[in-house]
This record gives structure tokens, sequence and C-alpha cells, in this order.
């Protein structure tokens, strides 16, 4: 898909050197080719692998959740409760399953009595983690149930900061010249329709905890939020008409590559938040501050990761994907995400 990408916008801009039936031929092979991949993956795969849980615990039945809910079949967790373990009953429950994997909950990781049976469980080939690492490793997520403070501090001081600042600059200097044509468009529109503002400015909460107007295109009434501040919710009846189609399309976002430019946001990061959704998050889902170590972004891994939450559950469910950037940020993964949110935005996936 990303080669496909990449031979149109060099077919577009005229840097390709072929022909444009070569270029439409080679992208149409390359899509053509994903989509059989795809199909015959889930066969070439077979049955799932078995993940031997070990633990009674909240972590342990969160790792469990978190495969079942987010392994896309790829998994097959086995529960066992670590109060029935005795002996070599551990290496013999992992060799009758023929499991591959062993994850342990935080308290059976510390439980001496099974150093035996875990090294017993590795010679037969049976990889050993603790749950949270499992989860982080295959799912791409930080189960909170799974996660201890000192998990989330930093090994060493974060790099790359000045490349990923400038990795900004260009992407969202791009955007804004290629959007430019679509903006003025979409501002007559609003202008025009309703009269009222063409911008929505709204005080969100940045890195470090500080605040900063973030720009949008309105996509709603301007008396959305006469009653005070709520969440967005599906069809929601606030929205204009052309609000609608703007936000569907992710169109309302682009006057955000303006909070990119100044430095209030990055490309790529957590959702910005309001602070009054923060104040309340902070105080019921564990480890929420721990977001604003990073900028938000107008694109981040929770965003293409799960669909746009309405709720505290729904911010409970993206911040484990949000601290897994914060812990794995990278300039390779920003740009992995970006191709991902194209593809999202194409098919209009999750808007609201």
């Amino acid at each position: 898909a990303c080669f496909a990408l990449v031979l149109m916008l060099l077919q577009a801009l005229g840097e390709s050197g072929l022909p444009l039936g070569a270029t439409l031929g080679a992208a149409t092979g390359a899509l053509c080719g994903l989509l059989l991949v795809r199909r015959a993956l889930p066969g070439l795969m077979g049955a799932p692998q078995v993940v031997l849980v070990v633990g009674d615990d909240r972590a342990a039945q969160a790792a469990v959740r978190a495969l079942e809910e987010g392994g896309e079949g790829a998994w097959q967790a086995v529960s066992v409760p670590h109060s029935e373990l005795r002996g070599t009953r551990l290496a013999a429950l992992a060799k009758a399953h023929e499991a591959r994997h062993l994850v342990l909950s935080p308290l059976a990781d510390r439980d001496s009595t099974l150093s035996a049976a875990l090294l017993t469980c590795r010679l037969q080939g049976c990889d050993v983690y603790e749950a949270g690492a499992f989860c982080e490793r295959t799912l791409r997520r930080l189960p909170l149930d799974c996660l201890r403070e000192e998990d989330l501090v930093p090994e060493g001081p974060r790099t790359g900061v000045q490349l990923k600042r400038a990795f900004d600059v260009v992407v969202a200097g791009t955007l804004a010249v290629l959007a430019l044509p679509v903006g003025l468009l979409v501002a007559a529109i609003i202008k025009l329709t309703d009269g009222g503002p063409v911008f929505y400015r709204q005080e969100r909460v940045g890195q470090w905890g500080r605040s900063y107007r973030l720009w949008k295109f309105r996509s709603m009434r301007t008396d959305a939020e006469r009653d005070g501040a709520v969440w967005a919710r599906a069809n929601d009846d606030r929205t204009t008409r052309i609000g609608r189609f703007i936000r569907k399309t992710r169109i309302d976002q682009i006057p955000q590559v303006l909070n990119v430019l100044v430095g209030d946001m990055s490309f790529v990061g957590p959702r910005p938040e309001r602070g009054v959704f923060v104040e309340q998050l902070k105080t019921q889902v564990p480890f929420y501050g721990h977001r604003e170590v990073v900028k938000p972004g107008i694109t981040g891994w929770a965003q293409i990761r799960y669909p746009y939450g309405a709720s505290v559950e729904d911010a409970r469910n993206k911040l484990e994907f949000d601290l897994y950037y914060v812990r794995n940020a990278s300039l390779f993964l920003d740009v992995a995400i970006i191709f991902h949110t194209v593809r999202h935005v194409l098919t209009a996936r999750g808007a609201r």
C-alpha cells in the first residue's frame, strides 16, 4: 500500500520517470497483491498460538482480555490461577497445551518458587514474559492493569527531538500548501451557509500540561455548547450540514497545521483534550497525566488503533495506546502512523 502511494505521489509530481499507464499498473498490482496477502494470511498462519497466562489478579485478567479483544485471532489465551501451581505443574501445563508463550502477572513474576518451572518451560521452547511486556510487544498497547509506576520511567534522555521537530515542520508546511485551495473553499462555504465564524478556537492541554489554543474549521453551530462542555457523539445533532462532511473527511483538522508550525503540537502524538476533561480523566484513569510527556498530535497511534471515544472507558482504552507511543516514539513509527491515517481518511473510518 505504501509502495502504491509513493508511486502515485511521484507521478503527480512528475518525478516517476514512468508513463502514466505503467505507474497506474504498478500501483494497482501492489494494491491487489496486498489484498491477496491479507486474504491468504489467516490460512498461512494456521491455528492461533497458545499463550499461558499465569495469575488470577487484575493484571492477569487484563492480559487475557487484551489478547482476546485485540489479538485479531492470532493468540489463544489459557488462564492458569497462580494459587494452583505446585512444583513442576507449570511446565507440565505448558507442554500439555503446546504453549509458545508464558505470560506472568506481576505477583507470579515475583514468586521465587516458580524459578525451576520457568527454566524448564524455557528449555521446552516456551518464551516467558511479564504481562505488560508481552502486551506491549505483541499488541502494541500497555494495559493499565498490567502497569506499575516504574514501568513508565524513561530509561534515558529522549533523543531525536530536533529531527522530529524538523519532520513536523516539513510535513505540516507541505500539507498547508497542498490543502490551501480546499481550505479556502471550505472557509467560503462555512461563511456563506450560516454567516458565523470560519474557525473554531478552543483551549486544549498540551505538553507538560501547558494550555494552548487549537484551531479547527468550525463544524458545529455557534450555540453548540451553550449548556457547557460535553463529549462529542455519533451523529451529533449540533453539527452543521457542511460540518458533518468536513468532520467525516477530517478536513476540519487542517487548520491544526498552524499549531504544529508554531510548536504547540506535533503532527503525530496523543489527541489533545480540553482542560475540563483532562482534570476529570486524571482522577478516574490511572497514569493519564503521563501522555503529557509528548506533544499532542493531529493524528496518533491511539487515533488509528481505536475508534473515536466519547466516554471515560474509551479514554482509558485509548490511553493504553498513547502510553505505547510515549514509550516507543520514533520517526519510523510517525511515518507508519501517517500512512495509516491516510488510509483511514480515505475510508472515513472512525470519524464522528
